[in-house]
């Protein structure tokens, strides 16, 4: 039940973010209350279960599913020219979150890009950057992989890529490293001297 569980949390976590579209009417809004608070019963989740979330929201993961099982690159609908201009508005504020080093508010205006234009291999590749940034390399490799899924002529895609992977690379290696270097540090100090 523990998987079911986590997958009805996603679930709840998805629908507790529609309500917050405001392209929704009173009766779509309460339906959807209705819907968490259903899904919170028969699961019995509340949404203080915070060790039920997983590291990426649901619909990503729907997504990465699609480009990779359906592959499917880019959507068949395109959107609409004032999703568009404020995709490039929020892309241009993590941008600049980017430059104050201000990761994941640049990872949330991203995702917020993507959200309105799934067409966009620039966002996907920018947010894998965010993502890089805060050691998120699995999904900055995800990233990267959508980008060029849309787009496999972007370069920067490529490299971001093989930068994401040079630094989960290094970090393995640290991570060996220590995996030595500590037990045979707590081995000396149990042997020190104490004065």
């Amino acid at each position: 039940m523990a998987v079911e569980k986590r997958l009805g949390f996603a679930i709840v976590q998805f629908l507790r973010d529609q309500t917050h579209r405001s392209a929704l009417n009173s009766d779509e809004q309460e339906n959807l209350e209705v819907a968490i608070q259903c899904l919170e019963t028969t699961f019995k989740i509340s949404s203080s279960d915070c060790h039920l979330a997983v590291s990426q929201p649901l619909r990503e993961i729907f997504l990465n599913a699609l480009l990779k099982n359906d592959n499917l690159t880019v959507p068949e609908t395109s959107p609409s020219p004032e999703d568009i201009e404020r995709a490039e508005q929020l892309k241009n504020e993590g941008n600049n979150h980017m430059k104050e080093e201000n990761y994941r508010c640049a990872v949330e205006c991203y995702t917020k890009a993507i959200d309105l234009d799934l067409r966009n291999a620039v966002y996907y590749c920018n947010r894998a950057a965010a993502h890089s940034k805060l050691g998120n390399y699995t999904e900055a490799t995800g990233d990267c992989e959508r980008a060029i899924g849309i787009d496999p002529t972007y370069s920067k895609a490529y490299g971001r890529m093989g930068f994401t992977e040079e630094e989960v690379s290094q970090s393995s290696a640290v991570t060996r490293f220590l995996s030595i270097l500590l037990p045979r540090h707590q081995e000396h100090q149990k042997h020190r001297v104490k004065p």
